[in-house]
């Protein structure tokens, strides 16, 4: 690899490599770790990303600097994958299923135009021929700090193992860390225009004095025929219940883009606490709400959350759910990254709005890949962000 391909080198990415692992080596270097999310990677390593969800499709391992480590995906061009693991599917197929939505004839027609002018540049760029970084599997990807002085490293061992793939690291934010894209830029990577996130802090707790917020807790403290349950609360037989309430709002309601999760999964992330979970079961012993915490250090995200879309909308299921994460993200002092859409609701409760970044390396890869990337990211960035911050998704 030519080193002119990277950014400024630094001493310590040069004296210190990075190195990818999968397998039972990938396995062994996570031995001994005992938090949730450790465990996670553990399962999905040995058993493949299928025990997850059926349209997350990729080969699992590790890639290591020091005593760092981040979970990896390397990820080819697959009909039908899901967006975590889909450049393509994140923002051509996703936003054409959701085109309904657009206000207006003549805007629908604009976008479904420009969605296929997109399709084409990602083809020729090869958008799903990918090894990401700092993957989970997740719609948000939470990032460990100190990320950025190890970007350099990890892009050479990705570069030396998989001259083929572009390198990928969703999730890209500089609300927790501000230099982590100035990190990522002067490696080389492109700042792609994601979404716009919301960041919900529970350190300052500042969000519990929004008039909404406030409406909201009571209105939760006076919910009738419901109890709240806790993760040790939950039965067994709750679990298929668990797995239906994720499929009716994140599936039937939204997209089968999103991820799939099986009941296996669901039983998998309860019993060995790879989620935390909670609820809200109705009187008669069925669950009708849930959500579930994925946590790293004092961050943590919702990647899982789901009710009884069948039930009346005055009953406000969501919303009791949000009263109680915030309730929570207060009494641990944590902070949430509460991913993207609902963003009015988000707003009003005290959500700090973010735009997030796809961070793309490409540099090592031919010429016409190249330029389409560079197409991705200059039609993200000047009309993607502006459509973003306008319209307050």
């Amino acid at each position: 690899m030519a080193a002119s391909t990277l950014g400024t080198l630094t001493p310590d990415s040069v004296a210190l490599p990075a190195d990818v692992r999968f397998g039972e080596a990938a396995e062994a270097r996570l031995t001994g770790l005992v938090e949730s999310r450790h465990a996670y990677w553990r399962g999905v390593l040995r058993h493949g990303s299928k025990i997850c969800a059926p349209n997350l499709r990729t080969q699992a391992g590790i890639v290591c600097h020091g005593d760092q480590w981040w979970p990896l995906t390397l990820n080819d061009r697959r009909e039908g994958n899901s967006y975590p693991c889909s450049l393509h599917a994140q923002y051509v197929t996703y936003p054409q299923a959701e085109l309904s939505l657009v206000p207006g004839p003549a805007q629908r027609r604009i976008a479904r135009v420009g969605l296929l002018a997109l399709d084409g540049v990602l083809r020729i760029a090869r958008a799903d021929r990918v090894v990401q970084w700092s993957s989970w599997l997740f719609s948000t990807n939470l990032h460990e700090p100190g990320m950025g002085s190890s970007v350099e490293a990890v892009t050479r061992a990705l570069i030396s193992a998989f001259p083929d793939h572009a390198i990928l690291v969703k999730n890209v934010h500089g609300f927790e860390d501000p230099s982590l894209p100035g990190a990522f830029e002067a490696s080389g990577y492109d700042l792609v225009t994601s979404r716009q996130i919301y960041f919900f802090d529970g350190r300052t707790k500042d969000y519990l004095q929004k008039s909404t917020v406030k409406r909201d807790l009571k209105s939760l403290g006076q919910l009738a025929d419901y109890q709240m349950v806790e993760h040790h609360q939950i039965e067994p037989q709750d679990l298929p219940r668990i797995a239906d309430l994720y499929r009716q709002l994140y599936l039937e309601k939204h997209s089968w883009l999103n991820p799939q999760y099986s009941d296996s999964f669901v039983a998998r992330a309860w019993r060995e606490g790879w989620l935390e979970f909670r609820g809200l079961r109705h009187a008669s012993g069925r669950l009708d709400g849930v959500f579930a915490c994925f946590t790293s250090g004092q961050t943590t995200s919702t990647p899982f959350i789901g009710y009884d879309t069948t039930l009346p909308s005055d009953l406000g299921l969501y919303r009791h759910l949000v009263s109680m994460l915030l309730q929570r993200l207060a009494e641990r002092r944590w902070l949430l990254n509460y991913s993207s859409g609902a963003g009015d609701f988000k707003r009003r409760r005290g959500g700090q709005p973010v735009i997030e970044f796809n961070a793309i390396y490409h540099r090592h890869l031919p010429p016409a890949r190249r330029a389409a990337f560079g197409v991705l990211a200059s039609l993200a960035n000047r009309w993607g962000r502006k459509f973003l911050e306008e319209n307050e998704i």
